[in-house]
């Protein structure tokens, strides 16, 4: 397990914070989370890198997109909430709608960077959510 993970890992688990670490070298760190708006629990990767002193944050689960709602449409709302959101990227891989963040950090700060992230990041993801569904449902 890299110095990170493990630094992530440990302050973790002090602060009484559920979460699984996974990866070949341990470098992944998985939390799940249940957003108000969101009706499936959201599944936070904070995968870390040792040699680039950095973090990534993707929030999985957040949407399911059918073929048919794959459209223009679809692609002028990502782009719309990609250029609102400063610390975070919007986008589709295959038909899951991701949102992903980096930051970069030190053993010392990567917990407390990794849970203010999460936070900013779960007020995005309910903003994504609401207007996705807008978007499903012509709301």
């Amino acid at each position: 397990m890299g110095i990170l993970a493990e630094a992530l890992s440990l302050q973790l688990k002090e602060k009484g914070i559920k979460h699984s670490v996974h990866g070949d070298n341990k470098e992944g760190i998985i939390m799940a989370q249940q957003l108000p708006n969101v009706k499936i629990p959201v599944t936070i990767l904070f995968l870390t890198d040792d040699k680039t002193n950095s973090v990534s944050i993707r929030f999985y689960n957040l949407y399911k997109m059918e073929d048919d709602e794959i459209n223009g449409n679809l692609f002028f709302l990502l782009n719309q909430m990609n250029l609102r959101y400063r610390w975070g990227k919007v986008i589709l891989d295959e038909k899951d709608i991701v949102l992903a963040m980096d930051a970069m950090v030190t053993p010392f700060s990567i917990t407390e960077t990794c849970i203010q992230m999460s936070v900013y990041g779960a007020q995005m993801a309910d903003e994504i959510y609401t207007s996705l569904e807008k978007l499903k449902y012509k709301l």
